[in-house]
């Protein structure tokens, strides 16, 4: 009898520990599935942050470059700059930024070319005008600053277009060791004269002191035109009017306006004795850091930021001729006779100037006719 309830109780023993134990797996899987999925969602939610931080870095930028302009940002060469950073964000996918620095605020001319000229960092682009390369070298591009050397805005772009003339002396600065590459042209328009006094034609401004950029060709132009030259930088132009340190000066409309220069000097001639372009250039050693693909992008840009330049230029000087007209700027129209009389008076200026590139001289003449 005893041995019969040992062996019931053995037995009984045996069934709970079996059923704490069958008991005890479902519990231990269910608290495991909370830690599982607990794991599951730290895991997720540190690729999603991960992936977050590389999106991030992805859409810093690689390189970035300095673009000097001299005008303010209403000025249309400052737009252009605008634009040219915009399509380069874009075509780069945010890779190559370009930071437009306006307003003189990394130099004058001279400064911002030198800049460029010794391998860039402090400046890495500039747009500046063609007439104020002579000086650094250029000869091909230099002529694109003659006086009347281009018919007009029609003329100008079918040279800087041509695939032998415009397009091939964006090389030039390389070519003759400047350290700058060219990247693509702006128009600004034809550069007229305007003075503090009242003038009535062009023969008013003989043996005026009319300020200039800091250059041999615009020297010899105002000197061919009987003015007295002024090289002053463009930053001190308008303190120079002002205070009668020079009697003129001469700009396109959209300079002309965007700096106000028409509140100390309100007569503006409409001499149209340049209609250099503009040029965007950058610092060589910079350029040639870049692989092909990326040269191209901002070639490319370029080329966008110069078909929308095209496409502004005509309606805003007609904008700002009826603006500054509403502010009493007083619009001298140039007479037949004294276009004719200044181009004559002009023409040995061409003569110094293209020594031994006569026959792509020739060939910027023909190309417009």
């Amino acid at each position: 009898m005893k041995k019969r309830l040992l062996a019931i109780t053995l037995v009984a023993a045996m069934a709970a520990s079996l059923a704490a134990c069958g008991g005890s797996k479902p519990a231990e899987t269910t608290a495991a599935a909370p830690a599982t999925t607990a794991a599951a969602a730290e895991k997720k939610a540190e690729d999603t942050t991960a992936a977050a931080a590389g999106s991030e870095k992805a859409a810093e930028p690689e390189v970035v470059f300095k673009y000097a302009e001299l005008n303010s940002d209403d000025n249309i060469n400052t737009r252009v700059g605008y634009e040219f950073a915009k399509y380069v964000d874009e075509m780069s996918n945010g890779r190559i930024k370009i930071e437009v620095y306006s307003a003189s605020t990394l130099g004058d001319e001279k400064t911002c070319l030198n800049a460029l000229q010794m391998g860039g960092g402090t400046v890495d682009m500039y747009r500046g005008n063609t007439n104020s390369l002579s000086d650094y070298g250029f000869q091909k591009l230099n002529m694109f600053g003659l006086p009347f050397i281009f018919t007009g805005r029609e003329g100008m772009w079918k040279v800087l277009e041509n695939e032998e003339l415009g397009q091939a002396f964006l090389s030039e600065g390389a070519e003759v060791g400047a350290g700058m590459v060219g990247l693509f042209y702006t128009d600004e328009g034809a550069r007229n004269l305007f003075t503090t006094k009242e003038i009535k034609g062009l023969g008013d401004i003989k043996s005026k002191k009319i300020r200039v950029p800091e250059t041999l060709l615009m020297m010899d132009t105002m000197k061919a035109l009987g003015a007295e030259p002024t090289p002053i930088s463009y930053s001190e132009l308008y303190s120079s009017l002002q205070s009668g340190v020079v009697d003129g000066a001469e700009n396109g409309y959209p300079g002309y306006s965007s700096n106000k220069f028409y509140e100390v000097a309100p007569y503006y001639l409409l001499s149209g004795h340049t209609f250099s372009p503009g040029i965007v250039l950058m610092a060589e050693a910079k350029w040639n850091a870049l692989s092909p693909e990326d040269q191209q992008i901002l070639l490319d840009a370029g080329k966008k930021a110069s078909e929308w330049n095209k496409g502004e230029i005509d309606a805003e000087e007609v904008a700002l001729r009826k603006e500054l007209e509403g502010k009493g700027v007083t619009i001298i129209e140039m007479t037949d006779e004294d276009k004719a009389a200044a181009q004559a008076a002009c023409e040995p200026v061409w003569a110094g100037y293209t020594e031994g590139i006569e026959n792509l001289l020739q060939k910027m003449v023909e190309i417009q006719k």
